[in-house]
């Protein structure tokens, strides 16, 4: 059986462990190290946590943002994908390439419908899903979980369904 991305599975809502924090021994300042004074500076008192007063300063502790672990987020994202029914590609954008490529072929044809540009935005949408599914299976069919561009070649140069 191939392998496939599985989502990430906590069998115990057990704590993360804690870390152990050491505190930095104070170094001692350029005097003191040159044989110098015996009191303790700002700098030594600094080094050591402590505040001019004599006080401990509270260390305030950063929490890290949260990260999903890899391929969680994909997984939403394809289920999110596949429920809705809405283009994917920008019209704009792609309403831009439709017209360049026209001029590259076609200086007559200059002028598109909404509804030709729609049309061929969805036939186009569909072809590379199409490829994508082709090419998924396979990537699954060489053992392996990530498609790769010779996948991709090889669902092209096969062909597969041509419904139109």
């Amino acid at each position: 059986m191939a392998r496939t991305k599985h989502p990430a599975v906590r069998k115990s809502k057990a704590e993360p462990k804690k870390k152990l924090q050491f505190e930095r021994s104070p170094r001692p300042s350029k005097a003191q190290r040159a044989g110098g004074g015996t009191g303790t500076s700002a700098t030594t008192r600094s080094a050591a946590g402590t505040s001019a007063s004599g006080t401990p300063r509270q260390q305030t502790k950063q929490r890290k943002p949260h990260r999903f672990r890899p391929g969680t987020v994909a997984l939403r994202e394809i289920r999110k994908f596949q429920k809705t029914t809405e283009l994917l590609i920008p019209f704009a954008p792609f309403s831009r390439l439709v017209r360049e490529i026209t001029d590259f072929y076609s200086k007559d044809v200059s002028r598109w419908t909404l509804e030709a540009l729609l049309a061929l935005q969805e036939a186009a949408e569909y072809h590379l899903v199409d490829i994508f599914e082709v090419s998924n299976l396979c990537a699954i069919h060489a053992k392996r979980v990530t498609i790769m561009q010779k996948d991709m070649q090889l669902a092209r140069r096969i062909g597969g369904r041509r419904p139109w």
